[in-house]
């Protein structure tokens, strides 16, 4: 995996080209932002264009890292939080303050005074109740959206994709049912292959919170096409 990254860094300018030219041939577009001001604009312009108003994201540091979401609700854009970490400290006006785990600071009773103020009715007490509870707030919400964000743990360059790994199974909510999916990455995350992907994926899970593999890995090869169910 460490054999593959170094390969990619010396080598990027041609995996980044050869992931557009697959992405444009899947029927996606790829933007390239140079800094986090044309980040912004370009996610600005492309939900303009759908006519958004109601956006939801899967977890991404790097738009916590180009202010997004503050930049989406100044022009008027209602945005939801759907990784649960994500979701509470968006209720909290609070930054993350953990890479894996957002909102690892929070007590089960700050959690339930957040909700019980943001959702209204009776305070939830136990851990089962408070995420049902975000569970059927959200559902909501990934049924309005128009546009959705995720972020991407690796793009593909043999193939266009984009690869996001998640428990939740909030990600593929986010990026399959809007009518557009925009992928914020960093130009590191790109990988040459499918097989590359794997060899790295082995290594995620396990470094991050010691599960040999995630609940959810999510393959995304541009748009739904006319003959896919």
């Amino acid at each position: 995996a460490r054999d593959v990254k170094n390969h990619v860094l010396a080598h990027l300018d041609y995996y980044l080209e050869r992931f557009e030219a697959q992405v444009t041939a899947a029927g996606g577009q790829v933007h390239w932002a140079a800094d986090a001001e044309e980040a912004r604009r370009i996610i600005l312009g492309i939900c303009r264009r759908v006519g958004a108003k109601t956006i939801t994201k899967g977890k991404s540091m790097v738009s916590e890292e180009v202010g997004l979401n503050e930049a989406l609700e100044a022009e008027g854009y209602q945005v939801i939080e759907t990784d649960l970490g994500e979701y509470i400290i968006q209720l909290a006006d609070e930054p993350p303050s953990h890479i894996i785990a957002p909102a690892i600071h929070k007590t089960r009773a700050q959690v339930a005074e957040l909700f019980e103020a943001a959702h209204g009715g009776p305070r939830k007490t136990t851990v089962g109740e408070l995420v049902t509870e975000a569970r059927l707030v959200l559902r909501d919400k990934y049924f309005k959206a128009d546009v959705g964000i995720t972020g991407g743990n690796y793009l593909v360059a043999e193939t266009g994709s984009s690869v996001i790994v998640t428990n939740e199974g909030n990600g593929d909510l986010t990026q399959t049912l809007p009518k557009a999916h925009i992928v914020l990455a960093s130009i590191e995350k790109v990988v040459p292959t499918l097989e590359d992907a794997s060899t790295i994926l082995r290594v995620l899970a396990r470094s991050a919170t010691g599960q040999e593999i995630s609940t959810y890995t999510t393959f995304s090869t541009g748009p739904r096409r006319t003959e896919d169910p």
